[in-house]
C-alpha cells in the first residue's frame, strides 16, 4: 500500500489490485493496526537478538 488510490496484494497464485475506496480504507485500517502492534528501533533489536539466542540453545 503506497497511497490511497490503490492497494496491491500478492497471493501464492497471483495478485489483486484493489481500487475501490471502501476496500482501500479497510486495508489502511488493517495496516495501521499492525503498525501499532509492531516493535521498532532498539526494542526490535532486543527481540531479534533474543530470537537468535533462542536458536542457539
Amino acid at each position: 500500500m503506497f497511497d490511497d488510490a490503490e492497494v496491491t496484494v500478492e497471493l501464492v497464485s497471483g495478485h489483486l489490485t484493489i481500487t475501490q475506496p471502501r476496500e482501500i480504507a479497510m486495508y489502511a485500517a488493517a495496516f495501521a493496526g499492525l503498525a501499532d502492534l509492531a516493535v521498532y528501533g532498539e526494542a526490535a533489536r532486543v527481540l531479534i537478538t533474543a530470537a537468535i539466542a533462542a536458536l542457539d540453545t
